[in-house]
């Protein structure tokens, strides 16, 4: 991996495929002396524009000196990151162009001596509106196996796309059992990860609004999606003393 020891690291949450505001996240990290990116889901992956997509990030980071990890959300093309998936390395992580890594779920690395883990995937809650294998995959689920890949030992960060409660998602929506019901399942299993390795710090996006709570003793920070205002979309995690957040 690029960056192996970078002291700042930009926070930032869903891309959706989104070029400009992957090109403000790029600048706004090269601004502020950040060496890697960390992007948390919802990254972009689509079926018929991954070469194109990943060609486009990759150059971004070539011209700012930014490097890119991401993890995967509920919307990206999960047939295709099977296939990359083969080619991870023993920490979970897969070179897909220079500049850009997808740290696959379970994937543990560390930066400046802090213990970095991965723990992609969420639920779609519209995809009874969605066409399998088109835009929406059944693997965007995160397993009891991606639970055990990632394991018991201690975190300082952990990243995922879903937040570990219900906490910190808006009011409830009527939707199809099935959807609620795996909507459940996949917040206990975060909140079983974070439970197992105890970070000192979670983040997340997926709920496309900037949030801070905490769980059970433990901050979690939620990051914002590309259409987020106010610098909402992504913050700097500071590894130079401890682990620091800020905006700015």
């Amino acid at each position: 991996m690029t960056s192996a020891d970078p002291t700042q690291v930009l926070l930032a949450g869903d891309w959706h495929g989104n070029r400009e505001w992957a090109a403000e996240c790029f600048a706004v990290a090269e601004a502020r002396g950040c060496q890697v990116i960390l992007q948390l889901g919802d990254f972009g992956l689509w079926p018929g524009r991954e070469d194109e997509w990943l060609d486009h990030v990759d150059g971004l980071g070539a011209a700012s000196g930014v490097s890119l990890v991401w993890i995967d959300g509920n919307h990206e093309d999960h047939d295709s990151l099977d296939r990359w998936r083969a080619g991870a390395d023993e920490r979970g992580l897969v070179q897909m162009r220079r500049n850009v890594v997808w740290a696959s779920r379970g994937a543990r690395w560390e930066w400046s001596g802090w213990r970095f883990g991965a723990l992609g995937g969420a639920v779609s809650l519209d995809r009874f509106l969605r066409r399998a294998g088109v835009n929406w995959w059944p693997q965007e689920i995160v397993e009891a196996t991606d639970v055990e890949r990632l394991g018991d030992e201690p975190l300082d960060v952990l990243a995922t796309h879903a937040g570990p409660t219900s906490g910190a998602e808006s009011r409830p929506l009527p939707l199809p059992e099935p959807i609620v019901r795996d909507n459940q399942m996949v917040r206990d299993r975060i909140a079983e990860a974070v439970r197992r390795s105890r970070p000192r710090l979670v983040v997340h996006g997926h709920y496309h609004r900037r949030l801070s709570y905490q769980f059970e003793g433990i901050q979690v920070e939620g990051l914002a999606h590309d259409r987020a205002r106010d610098g909402d979309g992504w913050a700097v995690l500071d590894l130079r003393d401890g682990i620091a957040l800020s905006k700015d």
